[in-house]
């Protein structure tokens, strides 16, 4: 393959995560995206939901982050532990194969692989919103805020830990509009990309 290692950010509910896993199939390679959290959340003994918490107030640089670790007087946030070690578990997946990652800002933790193919999903609201109601049943009186709530979560984690804007679409080399192709092209351009 040309690229081993595929990584996806997207909007929440532009069906990213459908896409990675029907990339996975097409390719015959492993998906990681939620087994990400997990595998992290073991490893510092706490929850998944204690991960989602950090990240949802999530504030300061990754830079500024190494800078504390390497500091023997400064012991470095829970927050920022948590980013290392979410990193640590990406290269480690990576070390396994070639491999599709969802989320967890996988192309920046891969960035010193050079067969790395970053992709962004996104999608019109309109899709996103009935996918949302549709796939994860949010009510449609809140469907609105709660893809903003993840959008805006994502860009500041995104941000905050590695100093890039998460919807830069020049930091990605394939940008997917998955309400205009659906997720099976999507899925399968990727793959095709990926060859």
């Amino acid at each position: 393959m040309k690229f081993n290692y595929i990584a996806i950010e997207r909007e929440y509910a532009s069906g990213g995560s459908e896409i990675g896993r029907k990339v996975s199939e097409i390719l015959h390679i492993p998906c990681y995206g939620r087994e990400i959290v997990e595998l992290t959340a073991k490893r510092r003994n706490v929850s998944v939901e204690y991960i989602e918490e950090l990240e949802e107030n999530t504030s300061g640089s990754f830079l500024y982050s190494l800078y504390r670790m390497s500091d023997v007087t400064g012991s470095p946030t829970e927050s920022e532990a948590v980013n290392v070690e979410e990193i640590n578990v990406i290269r480690e997946l990576a070390g396994n194969g070639p491999a599709v990652f969802v989320g967890r800002s996988a192309a920046v933790a891969l960035h010193q692989k050079y067969n790395v193919l970053k992709v962004f999903v996104h999608a019109s609201e309109e899709f996103r919103e009935k996918r949302a109601s549709e796939v994860y049943g949010i009510e449609k009186s809140s469907v609105k805020s709660v893809i903003r709530s993840y959008d805006k979560r994502r860009a500041a984690y995104y941000k905050a830990n590695f100093g890039r804007e998460w919807k830069d679409y020049g930091s990605y080399d394939l940008v997917l509009d998955s309400s205009v192709l659906g997720t099976d092209k999507c899925a399968a351009a990727i793959a095709q990309c990926a060859r």
